[in-house]
């Protein structure tokens, strides 16, 4: 398994007969074999997850399939307006929150699942190939430093109802917020996450490329009991073969 750090959230993973593509809007993307089954997660329409390029990749790859959080709303005339084929929704799964769906004959057989985002959208579970992946787009427990204690309290609520309901759960790897513009409150999120669940490989995202922010993490109480679990990122495009 080759998983590839594109940039922000932007993920892909590897596998031997799928890959499958998280949140992509900028960056470069690896080439891959044209055999395999390309999987297309968009948890949500903000434009640093979310990009109608992602629908170009249809030329390129014959065996191809999207999933969008259902905030994400395409229409044949707005692709038509954007120069974009229209023809593309025919390979959309649109997903709200809570549900479940499969993909793909027995022998190629991917589940996906999904949370409600604290923020927008959804975040994904993936079962793959005997590997299970959560992404969790803006899933966050987000504390923002001038909101009401309520707004506070709120999202505190939220995120933690939607965590423990894949308490206990293993995944293969993680995608999950480390987000510096929360100050104080960035790990809260991730501390959350770590503590109610099992990872053998956690991916910081949304960091805005400040890197330096998983080293600082790994110095929390938290961080340091999950150290060997946490992947450290450095730069954009940076491959890791697990």
């Amino acid at each position: 398994m080759k998983i590839t750090y594109i940039a922000h959230s932007g993920f892909c993973v590897d596998l031997e007969k799928h890959v499958l593509l998280f949140d992509y809007f900028t960056g470069e993307l690896p080439s891959w074999d044209k055999e395999k089954t390309i999987l297309v997660f968009a948890s949500h329409k903000h434009q640093d997850h979310f990009s109608l390029r992602i629908l170009e990749l249809r030329k390129e790859y014959p065996h191809i399939h999207y999933f969008f959080g259902n905030d994400i709303k395409l229409k044949p005339d707005y692709l038509l307006r954007k120069k974009a084929d229209p023809e593309a929704l025919s390979d959309v799964t649109v997903m709200k929150a809570h549900e479940q769906t499969g993909y793909g004959g027995e022998s190629q057989a991917v589940t996906v699942r999904t949370l409600k985002s604290t923020d927008e959208g959804v975040a994904f579970l993936v079962e793959a190939e005997g590997k299970t992946f959560y992404h969790a787009g803006d899933l966050n427990w987000w504390h923002w430093e001038g909101e009401p204690a309520s707004w506070n309290r709120n999202m505190e609520t939220g995120f933690r109802r939607e965590i423990d309901s894949i308490a206990g759960k293993r995944f293969d790897a993680a995608f999950v917020p480390l987000d510096p513009r929360l100050e104080a409150a960035y790990g809260l999120g991730m501390d959350y996450f770590l503590q109610k669940t099992s990872a053998t490989h956690v991916f910081p995202m949304h960091m805005w490329e400040e890197y330096g922010y998983i080293s600082k993490y790994k110095e929390t109480q938290t961080g340091r009991q999950h150290a060997a679990q946490i992947v450290d990122i450095s730069r954009r495009g940076e491959e890791f073969m697990l």
